[in-house]
């Protein structure tokens, strides 16, 4: 073969000259021409803030499954009347293997929750002017990681939704008790770098508009929740954390609950779809049974009955034939279901209350660990649990109502931790997977179990939800370990703060 000598030299001549070209003249065009034009490349802190927030929330997807199908079941709040036709709704009623309702709060969370938060913090923490946009997220992020621990256990934690970041995709399992230590330490830091003169995030902030004092009592609020959480783990930290909690300053009225208004925030409250499209699931007849027994006006505010009849719960543990014998009969009419006021698609979405917060001051000062009187906090607490109701555009119990109450059920030391439980139970109605913590930490109300044919907790209320199914197969290595850490990936093995 011949090679064209003067053809070569030429062309070596030419390519810088090309390249020079190249770039001088075409290289921004070849920029512009490699950006994705429905790609934000600048994320406004505060709509990204929002859609966490957002998220949290949680869509009907793994609030109907995990949080109605299993925590509110479980803990008898809500029952199920199974079906031969439909099947189980709630699987947490009988106590039932349902893999994908018991890993939809799993799925949700790594494949989308903590994406953003794990995004937001990384890049509000390199801006000297986001020192509150990234405490607030420091926050969130623990508000979210406590949620998925506390359901679930040891989960990832540290390496979560670091991929985009770090490059880690297939995130370690982090003990809970590190998680925990680390959460508390997260608060800390993030509540002490707030700045009332920097910038805010103003109305993208869904849950306080911005308002740096009420993010505040927020962050000492969650730090009193998850420190009393692992009081009988770590006990001495615990007590140290509650204290430092009550003295930074905790809420003070149901004006500082954690909420999302819906109707005027947008999007769609979780729980909507859960109840309405899901035509046999009821109050169970514990909850009802415990209303009724204390004359308690939250009844009318909770309860519907579609027949007109009185309340009356479903029991738990039934099914269309076991059901006949039962006051009822199995007309889910005469059945109590959540008032439809409570499941409007723009009903608002609670977080953390102020109920909470005094129930959980007066189970601190029952502890020794606040000098607070436990019958004024507990006081305190029914009532704005009472009261908490009017974010949904009811009329509460009215003072005297709630006076009347609390004088016809005051508080007695000698029972002290079981009305302060039984207490949060009722508080904590529509709260998420919240009550189902407590229940488990302190035991409270006392709840008989069911024994349905086929459960797979030998008739005993779970203590936890199973991983999702997804990580045996692309994270096999990291949930092992954790398996062989904490225990058998069932609905009885109990979390670290979870001791018998």
């Amino acid at each position: 073969m011949k090679f064209n000598i003067i053809n070569i030299s030429k062309k070596a001549l030419l390519a810088p000259a090309l390249a020079l070209l190249v770039s001088t003249s075409c290289v921004e065009d070849l920029k512009e021409m490699n950006v994705n034009p429905n790609q934000i490349s600048d994320l406004d802190y505060g709509i990204q803030l929002t859609k966490m927030q957002m998220a949290f929330t949680g869509g009907a997807h793994e609030i109907f499954r995990t949080s109605l199908g299993y925590c509110f079941a479980s803990i008898q709040q809500m029952a199920d009347l199974e079906s031969p036709v439909s099947g189980v709704f709630l699987p947490g009623d009988k106590y039932l293997n349902d893999p994908l309702f018991a890993s939809a709060f799993f799925d949700e969370v790594y494949n989308n929750e903590f994406r953003d938060i794990a995004d937001y913090v990384n890049r509000t923490s390199m801006d000297p002017e986001a020192v509150n946009y990234y405490a607030i997220g420091r926050v969130w992020k623990v508000m979210s990681a406590h949620r998925i621990t506390d359901i679930y256990g040891d989960v990832p934690y540290f390496d979560a939704g670091m991929g985009y970041i770090n490059n880690v995709w297939l995130p370690k399992y982090d003990s809970q008790e590190l998680i925990y230590k680390d959460m508390l330490k997260e608060l800390e830091e993030a509540v002490l770098s707030f700045d009332a003169t920097k910038p805010t995030p103003g109305n993208q902030d869904l849950l306080y508009g911005g308002n740096i004092d009420q993010w505040k009592k927020f962050t000492y609020s969650l730090m009193l929740r998850l420190g009393l959480r692992i009081s009988n783990a770590a006990p001495t930290e615990a007590e140290a954390w509650v204290k430092k909690a009550i003295q930074g300053g905790v809420m003070s009225s149901n004006a500082d609950m954690a909420r999302i208004l819906h109707g005027e925030q947008g999007g769609n409250n979780p729980f909507w779809s859960g109840f309405n499209t899901r035509d046999r699931i009821r109050l169970s007849d514990t909850f009802v049974g415990w209303m009724k027994d204390k004359n308690d006006p939250r009844l009318g505010i909770i309860s519907w009955v579609e027949n007109g009849g009185e309340h009356m719960g479903l029991p738990n543990g039934y099914d269309n034939t076991t059901i006949i014998d039962y006051p009822g009969g199995g007309d889910l009419a005469a059945y109590s279901n959540v008032n439809p006021t409570l499941r409007q698609i723009t009903s608002p979405s609670l977080h953390l209350t102020y109920a909470e917060v005094e129930l959980m001051l007066a189970e601190a000062a029952l502890k020794g660990w606040h000098n607070g009187s436990v019958e004024e906090h507990y006081n305190k607490g029914v009532s704005a649990a009472m009261k908490q109701w009017e974010i949904f555009g009811i009329s509460a119990p009215s003072d005297m109502e709630v006076a009347a109450y609390l004088a016809a059920h005051p508080y007695d030391s000698s029972k002290g931790m079981e009305m302060i439980g039984e207490q949060y139970w009722a508080a904590t109605f529509l709260v998420n997977w919240e009550g189902y913590s407590k229940w488990r930490r302190t035991g409270y109300p006392e709840l008989t179990p069911t024994n349905y044919p086929g459960n797979v907790t030998n008739g005993q209320i779970p203590r936890r939800m199973t991983y999702s199914g997804e990580e045996y197969s692309i994270n096999e290595e990291n949930i092992n370990e954790a398996i062989s850490r904490q225990g058998a990936d069932d609905f009885m093995t109990r979390i670290w703060w979870d001791k018998e």
